[in-house]
């Protein structure tokens, strides 16, 4: 199992000062360093892991699983970046009873979580997906990333966020789960997996290459690694 330790003072303190350190120019480097439009097009996108058989239920679950149980002593230190929003007019209308259902008792508990928003796309952005104007504010809602730590949430309610990015149909924005100490990004996408792009000239590339090649043990999936490119 993986539970939150709780915090002593010295951890606290130091915590404190890597985040005073660091916390304002996360956002900015990781802007610098992700192509939104992108992930795998980015410059030190470091690869991805992901299913390479048919979809079985539980494969979603599986992978955050495998990535909360690997991380499990860091994942106090870790931050959440998110834009993660759930249009209503979608959420619960994919047209499967049981998938319905899920989705909506996520968006239920994330939004009560205070981990994402929920709002109806046509009475916030208008009825005509195709205006200018529409496009503009659905690309602002996206860029609207903010930055969270985890350890704030409920380690339950950090799951169901990276089970929703997978799965939530209805569910947009970009989702990254930040290492401060390692300058790594790890993202949840639709393919039931994880990928990973470094942060800067710093990033440790061999955690996430180590990470990508665990992945790559488990039941019904595969990794790809990248190797970035040298200055």
């Amino acid at each position: 199992t993986y539970v939150m330790r709780p915090r002593r003072r010295g951890r606290l303190f130091k915590e404190s000062k890597l985040c005073m350190r660091r916390m304002s120019d996360t956002l900015r480097l990781l802007l610098m360093s992700v192509n939104l439009a992108g992930y795998g097009a980015s410059d030190r996108f470091l690869g991805f892991f992901e299913r390479d058989t048919r979809y079985e239920p539980g494969m979603e679950e599986s992978a955050v699983d495998f990535f909360m149980r690997y991380f499990r002593n860091d994942l106090e230190y870790f931050l959440i970046a998110s834009s993660v929003h759930a249009n209503s007019d979608e959420v619960g209308h994919y047209g499967d009873a049981a998938d319905d259902q899920r989705d909506a008792n996520l968006i239920e508990g994330l939004v009560g979580a205070g981990l994402i928003k929920e709002f109806g796309f046509k009475e916030r952005f208008g009825c005509d997906p195709s205006s200018q104007e529409y496009t503009e504010s659905v690309e602002r809602e996206w860029a609207n990333i903010a930055l969270m730590k985890a350890h704030d949430f409920p380690i339950e309610s950090v799951r169901s966020l990276l089970v929703a990015k997978m799965v939530v149909y209805g569910l947009y924005g970009h989702c990254f789960i930040i290492s401060l100490n390692w300058d790594l990004a790890f993202y949840p996408h639709d393919d039931f997996g994880f990928g990973v792009i470094g942060l800067g000239d710093n990033a440790n590339v061999q955690v996430a290459h180590d990470f990508l090649a665990q992945a790559d043990q488990l039941p019904g999936m595969h990794s790809i690694i990248r190797t970035p490119p040298t200055n």
